[in-house]
């Protein structure tokens, strides 16, 4: 990613994936017309790089279209000074104002759709939790030099997810309603200094309800830095009434070695409830998202 000084600077955000905030959060809103009038730092969302799953090979998509949430976050000297938070139900959604001295910050930009916003006090891991979920998540992350001179940046995001797609070719059995899917090899945490590369190794998680109309079973992660990135999977099957919950095999279905890729979807089709010493699974990386394709069989 380009870094840039900023008085006239393009920004991309990617993927996934965003801050749940702590100290120093703030929500501004178009009624804060004194704040507003002393801003010197005008931020606005102008589009998201995406591909999207159906191949209409469209970018830069508005942001209303992609994610219900903004995290927009400064920090200085290492710590963070300031948060302002957005939903796509707020008028001003995508754009923002802020009033800065004189000096050096770095900025990060996230947009994503989880039920809410990461832990954001360490720029260098900027936490997801299994509880707010992970979804698509796009980044920007760079310095941003303000001196006398008021600021407007456009800011242009990048996705920084890999999406996993299980489909399934056949029928749960009649009791099984709900399934679990652990897996490891990816990150809910993003490195805001390292163009939003994963930061740990994460525990992810997703809860389904499973019918026969259902299908189809989506997990996002952030990938980490390097070109051989691989997922274990864990599926578990469930019988789940009120608070009865009851387990319908002693073991998960285990799938090892899924690549994974930031920008591309991987496609994992197969037999997911059948007898697991006969089930296979065909994993196709395609370019629904990006331009090339990979393949992979388990």
């Amino acid at each position: 990613m380009k870094k840039q000084s900023f008085s006239l600077f393009k920004a991309c955000v990617c993927g996934v994936m965003v801050l749940a905030g702590a100290a120093s959060c703030e929500k501004m809103n178009v009624e804060d017309a004194e704040e507003e009038s002393k801003a010197n730092v005008v931020l606005r969302i102008g589009s998201v790089e995406q591909v999207p799953f159906q191949m209409a090979r469209t970018r830069g998509r508005d942001v209303n279209g992609v994610c219900s949430r903004l995290n927009f976050l400064v920090y200085q000297g290492g710590g963070k000074i300031k948060q302002i938070n957005q939903t796509s139900d707020d008028e001003d959604f995508g754009e923002v104002h802020v009033q800065l001295s004189e000096g050096r910050y770095y900025l990060v930009v996230l947009a994503h759709s989880s039920d809410d916003n990461p832990s954001s006090n360490k720029v260098d891991e900027i936490k997801f939790t299994n509880a707010m979920g992970f979804t698509d998540t796009f980044f920007y992350g760079d310095s941003l030099i303000v001196g006398e001179d008021n600021i407007m940046l456009t800011l242009e995001l990048d996705r920084i997810t890999a999406l996993i797609r299980f489909i399934s070719e056949d029928e749960p059995a009649i009791n099984n309603n709900r399934i679990r899917i652990n897996y490891t090899g990816g990150s809910g945490a993003l490195n805001g200094t390292n163009n939003g590369w994963g930061k740990v190794k994460s525990q992810q998680y997703k809860w389904f309800d499973v019918d026969n109309e259902i299908n189809k079973y989506d997990l996002y992660t952030i990938p980490h830095e390097g070109a051989d990135q691989h997922l274990k999977a864990s599926i578990y099957y469930y019988e789940i009434n009120g608070d009865n919950v009851k387990p319908l095999f002693d073991d998960p279905f285990v799938i090892n070695n899924i690549p994974i890729k930031r920008n591309h979807v991987t496609v994992c089709k197969g037999k997911l409830f059948g007898s697991f010493k006969e089930n296979k699974i065909k994993i196709t990386i395609n370019n629904d998202w990006s331009a090339d394709s990979l393949y992979f069989d388990f």
